[in-house]
């Protein structure tokens, strides 16, 4: 089967990037499907995660004016050059499936593109942000743009409470993976460290552990928050100037993103999300992978996916501070709370290991490929 996978880059760090370098891995690992990549703005950079020297790809340089939004005039003129050179490589590869991964204009015409060809959207953000679902008279722009989702083989959504936002399309829920190995034979020393990774964006909503920390770091002198990211470099000043603010430029650390994240988790003892929004963020896997009790907000919708209150971690309710600054407090305080919830996280991730997940995108392709 041949396989292509159309997304904007692989160059920054992010799990969408880390996720489809993944997949793309492991069927080109199974020697039975021709993967093909379709970049439009690597920018000769490098990938930020390796990729099998297998993968056939291109770059269509379209390149758009980030500062400005797709429908500036500048940008609009990218918009149909994008279209015709991905029409034009399509028909040169002639795949048997198609899958738009990013957030850009490729995923509204796609489905205009050589109609006999299966084609699926991958979506990676909550409903709440992307969805199409409600009976209003009046949809603004993005509402109408995303109908367009409707018209693909298959809307690729990662947890159950994503479907109702969807209407009309052909909802399929399969989860992200996490191909981290916990090796039970190295023994880190467990340091007295919080843990946060991701791309600094305001969903992510780090001024929250900011804020959290500030109300109990008194009462825990011996330990610190490291924050693992890079993004948005007015945000990360903010998050800068607020951790200078409160005094405690000594126990919450602002670190950049990092290609050694497994190593950081086995030596940390709490995971924290403080996010508005996540669909189903991998880095919990890896958390649990690590054995990590995680604190998190009850956000939309990921987290109460993946973690089991109370049993695995600790889901508290959207922006609680105090709730959240409790949990942290009563982990911190017990080694053997944190020991028992990180062992039972190590077995609940197993239900999103690697091969439980590819064998549902497996069956995903036969379905639309072989039905045609």
């Amino acid at each position: 089967m041949k396989i292509l996978y159309c997304t904007n880059q692989l160059s920054t760090h992010g799990g969408i990037e880390r996720m489809l370098s993944q997949k793309i891995n492991f069927l080109l690992q199974q020697n039975k499907d021709e993967v093909f990549l379709a970049t439009f703005e690597q920018l000769g950079m490098p990938d930020v995660y390796p990729l099998d020297n297998k993968l056939t790809r291109f770059d269509l340089a379209i390149n758009y004016h980030k500062n400005r939004s797709y429908f500036h005039p500048k940008n609009l003129v990218k918009i149909l050059k994008h279209y015709f050179k991905l029409r034009r490589l399509i028909k040169k590869i002639q795949p048997d499936i198609i899958v738009s991964v990013s957030y850009t204009p490729e995923q509204f015409f796609l489905p205009y593109i050589q109609k006999q060809i299966p084609k699926i959207k991958e979506l990676h953000s909550s409903g709440i942000v992307v969805g199409i679902s409600g009976k209003k008279e009046k949809k603004s722009i993005k509402e109408n743009l995303t109908s367009i989702f409707k018209r693909y083989n298959a809307l690729v959504v990662l947890n159950k409470d994503e479907v109702p936002y969807f209407e009309g399309c052909n909802t399929v829920v399969i989860p992200n993976f996490t191909d981290f190995k916990s090796d039970l034979s190295t023994k880190y020393v467990k340091e007295k460290t919080i843990i946060a990774a991701g791309r600094i964006a305001p969903v992510k909503q780090f001024q929250e552990l900011i804020h959290i920390w500030k109300m109990i770091h008194d009462n825990f002198t011996d330990w610190k928050i490291k924050l693992f990211g890079d993004g948005e470099p007015q945000l990360v000043t903010e998050l800068q100037e607020l951790i200078q603010s409160f005094n405690l430029e000594s126990s919450f650390l602002l670190m950049p993103a990092t290609a050694n994240l497994q190593e950081e988790l086995e030596k940390a003892s709490i995971y924290a999300m403080t996010s508005a929004t996540e669909c189903f963020p991998m880095v919990l896997l890896e958390a649990q992978v690590s054995a990590l009790p995680i604190v998190s907000y009850d956000c939309p919708f990921g987290p109460r996916n993946i973690i089991t209150n109370e049993f695995d971690g600790y889901l508290t309710p959207q922006n609680n501070r105090e709730y959240f600054a409790k949990s942290l407090s009563e982990l911190m305080l017990d080694e053997s709370k944190r020991n028992y919830l990180g062992e039972n996280a190590r077995q609940s991730v197993i239900r999103f290991s690697k091969e439980n997940v590819m064998a549902q995108w497996d069956d995903l392709f036969n379905q639309l490929v072989f039905k045609q």
